[in-house]
């Protein structure tokens, strides 16, 4: 029977972990919660996002600790809370997590259509995504080391780009603490956590890394890899940009390409270029991790019956969840059409935001609760200080999350606030559906079918000897 392969190292797991938040559509993030703070003090939110991003991570590297398995963030639920709830809970996060996808190849696509003004950005959308699937389809070694590649070339890019951004300005860093009020100050770290989205997910190549204990290590490491790299791009490029550039940025009839200004207002035509290809890797990394990562998760929850068995199919040779990306193909479609109609790219961030606040509280929920109903149970890694970090986490997103979908906002991004509340509702009400009425047919089914392959136990014909002894 084919298998998933153990096959990844640290060096897959930082950059896995790294590489689904690290992606294009975080440029936009920074400009958009650098303008709820007064000066230009977007780094301190960011250091705070990612400070709870750690948390929040400690718990995940627990959960992980005691079920490494490709279906882990709801495969915790399912032991702490029960299946039902597990997979409506789940349902919700992975598909508002997976709208990163369409808004990260929207702007992409519009960044790349800077530089190739002759082709629309609609086709570069379409190539992006059927290059980066084939590299997947071919198997976890070829993405994963495109991943290794792409990462930490992007990693040193926005170091070098930054450098040369502070040198020009002289090193002079205008306002750097002004925070403001404390409604923008926490509205722009609940933006901030959406530069993070996602590094959890390196919890699904569980069952492919080479030693599950590498999975918590990576983690940590990638976030603080993040959190620095972050508050140096995102002060760099709005020391360097004006306010008046920033604030059209925004705007609906604005172009969601911060980091491209920032580039050809630096260097010209060379910046300009340059940036596009580092948004082509942001993007390549982001998009290359949701594929490799979510689609692990669907397999595997295909696998335990929660989703129709075909989307368990593994490829006979690569041993990749082939059926699985198929299916996050087209969710992904779906999320970038809408992109490209609405324009409402904030939506989709803050659907992300959202639902990341969301899988943190429950996360942390789910370690104090399996600490009570299983206390022995073994843990390679164990969150200190007994429950006090989950709790600081479940009360702090749970605030976050509030201001996300019901705290005040700009009159601009009212109309987003509102989408992204009404799509979550949305998937919850549907993902409910799902568990009321089709997935107890679909488990019923299963079982027969098992049930039905079991050959039956034939009674065994007395034993010549113990009839000649009874005749006897």
């Amino acid at each position: 029977m084919t298998q998933l392969k153990r096959a990844v190292g640290l060096r897959t797991v930082i950059s896995t972990g790294a590489g689904m938040a690290l992606a294009t559509v975080t440029y936009v993030s920074f400009i958009e919660l650098a303008s709820y703070l007064t000066g230009n003090s977007a780094w301190i939110a960011i250091f705070t996002a990612g400070a709870m991003a750690m948390l929040s991570g400690a718990c995940f590297c627990e959960l992980n600790a005691m079920y490494p398995s490709a279906a882990g963030i709801k495969l915790y639920i399912e032991k702490a809370f029960g299946e039902r709830t597990a997979i409506v809970v789940a349902g919700v996060y992975v598909l508002g997590q997976l709208s990163i996808v369409g808004a990260e190849i929207y702007i992409l696509s519009q960044a790349m259509a800077q530089g190739a003004t002759l082709v629309p950005p609609v086709i570069w959308a379409v190539v992006f995504g059927a290059v980066l699937w084939a590299i997947n389809y071919r198997g976890i070694r070829i993405a994963g080391a495109i991943q290794d590649i792409i990462a930490y070339a992007m990693f040193i890019g926005l170091f070098l780009i930054s450098g040369y951004g502070f040198w020009k300005t002289g090193f002079h860093i205008p306002e750097p603490v002004a925070i403001g009020s404390l409604d923008g100050f926490v509205q722009a770290v609940a933006i901030g956590i959406s530069c993070f989205i996602a590094f959890e997910w390196v919890v699904t190549i569980s069952e492919e890394v080479v030693d599950v204990k590498l999975v918590p290590r990576g983690m940590m490491i990638s976030l603080g890899l993040l959190a620095v790299t972050y508050a140096v791009f995102s002060t760099a490029m709005t020391t360097v940009l004006d306010k008046e550039t920033l604030a059209w940025v925004l705007k609906p009839e604005g172009l969601p390409i911060p980091h491209v200004l920032y580039g050809k207002k630096l260097l010209g035509a060379f910046g300009l270029y340059f940036m596009i290809g580092m948004a082509l890797l942001a993007s390549m990394t982001s998009i290359n991790a949701g594929i490799m990562t979510s689609s692990r998760f669907l397999y595997a929850m295909a696998r335990d019956w929660s989703l129709p068995k075909w989307i368990a199919k593994l490829h006979p040779r690569y041993a990749t969840p082939w059926a699985a990306m198929l299916v996050v193909t087209g969710y992904c479609v779906v999320v970038t059409v809408y992109g490209f109609t609405t324009h409402y790219i904030l939506s989709m961030i803050l659907v992300i935001a959202a639902t990341e606040c969301m899988i943190y509280v429950i996360m942390a929920a789910a370690v104090i609760r399996l600490r009570r109903t299983r206390p022995d149970a073994e843990r390679h890694f164990r969150i200190p200080g007994g429950v006090t970090i989950p709790v600081i986490v479940i009360v702090i997103y749970s605030v976050v999350a509030f201001f996300i979908l019901f705290g005040p906002v700009k009159p601009q991004d009212l109309l987003d606030q509102r989408i992204a509340l009404g799509f979550i509702v949305a998937l919850a009400v549907l993902c409910t559906l799902y568990v009321m009425v089709i997935w107890p047919r679909l488990r019923a089914k299963y079982q027969a079918q098992a049930a039905a392959r079991q050959p039956r136990r034939r009674r065994r014909p007395p034993r010549a000897d113990s009839v000649s002894d009874d005749s006897a």
